[in-house]
């Protein structure tokens, strides 16, 4: 007798995904003539059962197309993803907050329902990657109002590929999760898989651009969107988040052009003001010669993306002072590790940044704060004292 991790109820042994909720199941027992915990053989579906899931899918894929009237725009293509800050990159892959003012959005029971249906088809034919194929996009599409059917998506995904190694919707489809997740380099490695079977894709390919920038190889972020722009001119998200690569380079008078011309590309007004609240940002804080770093702040940079725990959470790092720095993490919960972990992890970032501060002549004290990107609350503040 086994039990779903998520929802407490009980799962049929051989199951890999809980018919209630759609979580992954792992463990699933194997018995005589089952395979990895999967039916060796199953009967086909009888054309009653065939007719009730595909009527069933039917009403899941109108409500996910036009009951969520905003998903596919706000969700999808509004460019201000959660995990980055307001004037972060657009997404066409990875899953978006809702405005402030928008009412909560779930899924209605009978959708749920239907997808548990089409989890138990899935569950009786498991060598039929049509089959994991269409319920692992039911339920990334799903995973975008409701979290939870993340890893599930995931876990069906990685099935399709398992009977076809190549298949461009799994490959894409992990991509996107794994965008979600915020594993910004697992992202890259199935969005060019991806590429080399599809390389004029251009969400894909701005999307990689955005894994690229989250993952401070902004040079590589701004090729795949110059890509992306040269066979699609009018391509809004791509001037978008060049704009916000260049940004990032302090080149300061292409990245104006570039948020320029992608309000240009838009007549939505809250989009338009978001470009233009970005604009005035760039405006206000940008000089107009970027200051050089110093050997210093090279160093303190290069040790923060270059960790092993922190550095792929590493949104950017700003210098509010030549010896003050502001390090923006991204799902990096410091307060979350147990008090002796926490303790030693800082202990080591004060020495590593005490030996920058000596191996580079800096006599005055060292201030470097740990900041949530999407709260902008600071987690911890790293201080070392005068020489």
């Amino acid at each position: 007798m086994r039990f779903c991790p998520q929802c407490g109820v009980q799962t049929v042994p051989q199951a890999r995904f809980c018919t209630e909720c759609g979580a992954a199941l792992s463990g699933a027992p194997k018995v005589p003539g089952k395979k990895d915990g999967r039916a060796a053989t199953q009967a086909p579906a009888s054309p009653a059962a065939r007719h009730s899931l595909f009527a069933g899918l039917v009403v899941l894929s109108a409500y996910l197309a036009i009951g969520v009237g905003l998903w596919v725009f706000v969700l999808r293509s509004q460019p201000f993803p959660v995990v980055a800050v307001a004037e972060g990159p657009a997404s066409s892959g990875g899953s978006q907050a809702l405005p402030q003012d928008h009412p909560p959005i779930s899924i209605p029971d009978d959708a749920k329902q239907q997808i548990a249906s089409l989890v138990d088809e899935a569950n009786a034919k498991p060598d039929s990657a049509e089959t994991w194929r269409r319920l692992a996009e039911v339920q990334f599409r799903a995973s975008q109002l409701e979290a939870s059917y993340r890893s599930a998506a995931l876990s069906s995904y990685q099935h399709v590929l398992e009977l076809a190694p190549d298949d461009p919707t799994a490959l894409r489809g992990i991509g996107n999760v794994y965008y979600d997740f915020e594993e910004h380099t697992k992202a890259i490695g199935y969005y060019e898989r991806y590429l080399a079977l599809r390389p004029g894709d251009a969400n894909v390919r701005t999307d990689l651009g955005t894994m690229y920038l989250y993952t401070n190889r902004a040079d590589r972020a701004i090729a795949e969107y110059q890509t992306v722009i040269a066979a699609n001119p009018d391509f809004f998200q791509a001037h978008f988040n060049l704009g916000i690569a260049y940004r990032e380079k302090a080149d300061f008078t292409q990245a104006r052009q570039s948020l320029e011309r992608a309000r240009a590309l838009t007549d939505d007004e809250r989009i338009r003001d978001r470009v233009d609240h970005v604009l005035a940002q760039l405006n206000g804080a940008a000089p107009p010669q970027a200051q050089p770093r110093t050997a210093f702040q090279h160093a303190v940079e290069q040790l923060f993306h270059s960790h092993d725990i922190m550095g792929p959470k590493v949104a950017r790092i700003e210098w509010s002072a030549p010896a003050g720095a502001r390090v923006y993490l991204q799902n990096f919960p410091i307060q979350g590790m147990p008090p002796d972990v926490r303790n030693r992890f800082l202990a080591k970032l004060r020495i590593q940044i005490g030996l920058a501060k000596k191996n580079n002549n800096i006599d005055d004290s060292v201030i470097v704060e740990l900041i949530d990107a999407e709260t902008r609350s600071v987690m911890e503040t790293l201080h070392t004292e005068t020489s």
